[in-house]
């Protein structure tokens, strides 16, 4: 079993939080890396970014659900 994990995409906080939950409710391993971290956010005031991962073999699949919701296609 495979578990190097990927990156699938970077999104604002609140969009990759949405992917997560997608991700979550189909069953596939997922975790999320801040961009800048809480210091530069409340220091700029600017919104955070999160990194989503998921599992190599999974990519695919995440990849499906990401464009099939109500998610941006941001990068």
């Amino acid at each position: 079993m495979e578990t190097d994990y990927v990156l699938l995409t970077e999104k604002e906080e609140i969009w990759a939080k949405r992917l997560l939950q997608v991700l979550e409710d189909n069953d596939i391993p997922c975790t999320a890396l801040p961009v800048y971290g809480a210091g530069v956010v409340m220091k700029t005031g600017m919104q955070e970014r999160l990194k989503v991962y998921v599992p190599n073999a999974s990519k695919s699949i995440a990849k499906d659900l990401r464009q099939h919701r109500i998610i941006p296609n941001e990068r």
